[in-house]
Order: structure tokens, then sequence, then C-alpha cells
């Protein structure tokens, strides 16, 4: 492929998962993807700072997301009706 004919479409992602995200590419391959830089990331080529954490992809939509929950009592209550027995 000539790199001159299509300037900024020679790489791109395969995705694995059916329900491709964007976050489910890691940091280190984002500046790769952007042209940011060159070398294809490695362990050598892209140091990790102390402070950073496992990459994680975005939940939402999945099973896997945050869902919170309220601590404090409903102001409203259900109403449940009442049946009362059938006479014979």
């Amino acid at each position: 492929m000539n790199n001159q004919e299509i300037i900024l479409r020679n790489r791109w992602v395969e995705y694995k998962k059916w329900n491709h995200d964007a976050t489910q590419v890691p940091p280190e391959w984002h500046q790769w993807l952007h042209h940011i830089t060159d070398d294809i990331p490695t362990a050598e080529t892209v140091p990790r700072p102390f402070f950073s954490g496992k990459h994680q992809e975005n939940l939402t939509g999945s099973y896997g997301a945050y869902k919170p929950y309220s601590t404090t009592i409903p102001k409203m209550q259900n109403w449940t009706p009442a049946v009362k027995a059938r006479e014979g």
C-alpha cells in the first residue's frame, strides 16, 4: 500500500468483540492509531507511569456497569390491592 495516496488512513482497529467501543483500545495503542508516535507499543517503547491503573473499557450498558443504589427511605409506597376470597 502506498502511504502517500491515502494520508493518515493506514492504521485501523479490528475489534474482537461484536459490541465495539473506542474505550476498548488501550492508551498505548491509541497514540499509535492517531499517529502521535510511529513506534508500535511495547514495554520498552511506552513506559507506564507508576500511578496509572490497569486499562478498563467503558462498561455502560453491560452487566458490569456501575449501578448506584439509594440509601434513603422512599417517600411513596407501592399499592397492592387486597383480594377477598370468593363466596361460594
